[in-house]
């Protein structure tokens, strides 16, 4: 399964129209806060799993949806279309999400008349959130369920849930696994609602409480993938990989990414990182379809510019800053600014 094409009318901070379509491989976002990177990936992400309302949960958006008149469509395998839409279920749209429901619909692409139920395989996408979720897995899934009310959106009790599951025996000798386990200094176990690292060298065994944060993050990593929730057919929707990693893991990382996209898993990843975006361009090998896009803002409305090439995008401010700072070193070193 892959997303060809994502198209957004008034939802959230998507004002108006915007359209974007995707590389079946691995998809690079960039852009200033505010410009709707997580957005959309929550969004994508939502609109598979029929939850997008709880994929934005809030006290607020709770009471009254919040969405406006949004509407938002992807095409799928360029055969299908899921579609969410904040009133009710409309034919001539081909399909829908209702809101409240969750009810999703689709239709062939171009063929409204052709409806037919849209159902995502199981474990068919995940989304990692920039936030550490595996650090406070303690009762948070029972928490959930007996106090819904508490403002923890889908995205971030997904992610508990599907590390939680039992590992495939087929995926004990991946070799990712390998690569991070390296890295990581041993494997990571789920033992009595708490997330732990089992250490080689000394059979020490580190609750993820006190573990370093960019093992942290790692370990999900290989905890996703020793329990085959990253096959061939999966979506991989990541915010913020770089968070907290030490620059030389980043292109391990990124290495680890594209041999994922190697194998049909499709990769989404938002950053902030010049340095995470910039060794995809560098790292990719022949026949590698690395896709990177620049969202911005011209006024209330969302833009993007997109290449397979990270330095002709523009904007890019991942880029540009590092200039400025260049800049005014160089002004400093002349004696323009002391």
């Amino acid at each position: 399964m892959a997303i060809n094409r994502v198209e957004i009318k008034d939802f959230l901070v998507f004002k108006g129209e915007f359209s974007m379509d995707f590389s079946p491989m691995v998809n690079v976002l960039i852009g200033a806060n505010g410009t709707g990177k997580t957005t959309l990936l929550k969004t994508m992400y939502g609109v598979l799993n029929g939850k997008v309302a709880n994929c934005f949960y809030s006290p607020v958006i709770k009471k009254s949806i919040g969405f406006g008149n949004g509407i938002i469509r992807i095409v799928i395998d360029n055969d299908s279309i899921a579609e969410f839409r904040q009133d009710v279920f409309n034919e001539d749209l081909g399909s829908s999400v209702h809101p409240l429901t969750g009810k999703i619909k689709t239709s062939r692409a171009g063929m409204s008349s052709f409806v037919r139920e849209w159902s995502a395989k199981e474990n068919a996408s995940v989304f990692i959130p920039e936030k550490d979720m595996l650090s406070h897995s303690f009762g948070l899934l029972a928490l959930k369920h007996e106090r819904p009310s508490i403002p923890f959106d889908d995205t971030l009790t997904d992610i508990v849930a599907k590390a939680q599951l039992y590992p495939k025996k087929e995926m004990f000798d991946n070799p990712l696994c390998s690569k991070i386990r390296a890295i990581i200094g041993g494997e990571v176990a789920y033992d009595n609602d708490t997330f732990i690292i089992l250490k080689d060298n000394n059979s020490a065994q580190v609750p993820f409480s006190v573990e370093a944060s960019g093992y942290r993050k790692l370990g999900l990593l290989w905890k996703l993938l020793r329990n085959g929730l990253l096959e061939p057919g999966t979506i991989l929707f990541w915010d913020e990989p770089e968070n907290s990693l030490s620059p030389e893991i980043i292109p391990v990382l990124v290495d680890v990414l594209l041999e994922l996209s190697r194998n049909s898993v499709q990769v989404f990843v938002a950053t902030h990182s010049e340095l995470l975006a910039s060794y995809f361009a560098v790292n990719r090998e022949k026949g590698d379809v690395v896709l990177f896009a620049s969202l911005y803002k011209d006024g209330e409305q969302i833009m993007r510019d997109v290449s397979d090439r990270f330095e002709f995008l523009e904007p890019n401010y991942l880029t540009a800053e590092p200039v400025r700072l260049y800049k005014k070193e160089i002004e400093r070193g002349l004696g323009g600014n002391v």
